[in-house]
């Protein structure tokens, strides 16, 4: 019989350096194939496409066990838990797994709150014994805390690994498979994509003389900052400098000299 690969199970299947796979092949080569690799019974591979790929490369028979899912839905969800044991995942490609997870496990309980309310009406139809008991719901939890635990992060990691899944280009994408930049980092800079710039306030209008004995008195205290090399007592840093406009204190001392000076 011949095993087959899913293209959409092995889409999702962290891939094994080209190193880590040499190791492999040697491996099975050399001790044989120490766990099964398994399938379902159209004999798909689920888990073990690495040791399947190795199989064939040697050119030796695979050891294989079929294992049944009463809902395609359950098989998916084994395929991407079998893949979140996986070591040496970094966080995003844990969302990546998680994902998908997450929507399986909201698409399972909606089955199970139907089949709880078929359940329901037969006993009202007579169709089932009053006695019957009806499925027992699961503990109540939200599906992202579920799945979150299963993945080994946390509900907020998942949720903005959520949207930098959904937001991102596929460059930062590969930069996170690779460990070169972080889901923090990728999230924060879509969120402030997202939001208008900060309106300019309106500047403060004072009339003529208001603004002459302001200039003055600003004037005085720079040439007493610059002459006496006043600094900061923090840093000690004597360039200080406008906070709104950057301009240092001899910029501003030039300009209002000028000023004066018209």
């Amino acid at each position: 019989m011949s095993l087959r690969i899913n293209p959409e199970y092995d889409r999702m299947l962290p891939r094994m350096s080209d190193e880590e796979f040499q190791e492999l092949k040697k491996s099975i080569e050399s001790e044989g194939q120490h766990y099964p690799i398994i399938v379902n019974e159209d004999l798909e591979v689920l888990d073990g496409h690495h040791r399947y790929r190795a199989c064939v490369e040697l050119g030796v028979d695979p050891d294989f066990d079929v294992k049944q899912f009463e809902d395609k839905l359950l098989e998916k969800k084994f395929v991407i838990e079998a893949n979140l044991r996986r070591r040496h995942l970094n966080n995003f490609q844990l969302v990546e797994l998680a994902v998908p997870l997450l929507a399986i496990e909201k698409a399972l309980a909606k089955k199970r709150q139907s089949q709880g309310g078929r359940n329901g009406r037969d006993v009202q139809l007579g169709l089932a014994a009053e006695t019957a008991e009806p499925e027992q719901p699961e503990i109540k939890a939200k599906a992202t805390e579920v799945v979150a635990k299963k993945a080994g992060i946390s509900a907020r990691t998942l949720e903005r690994g959520k949207k930098v899944l959904e937001k991102a280009d596929e460059e930062d994408l590969q930069k996170l498979r690779e460990g070169k930049t972080s889901i923090s980092k990728v999230y924060q800079e879509i969120v402030s994509e997202g939001k208008p710039p900060a309106p300019e306030p309106e500047p403060i209008k004072h009339d003529a003389e208001t603004d002459r004995r302001n200039n003055e008195a600003l004037l005085e205290i720079l040439e007493r900052f610059v002459n006496e090399e006043l600094y900061c007592p923090s840093c000690g840093n004597t360039m200080f400098e406008c906070g709104k406009c950057h301009k240092t204190l001899k910029e501003l001392l030039a300009k209002y000299k000028a000023d004066k000076l018209e």
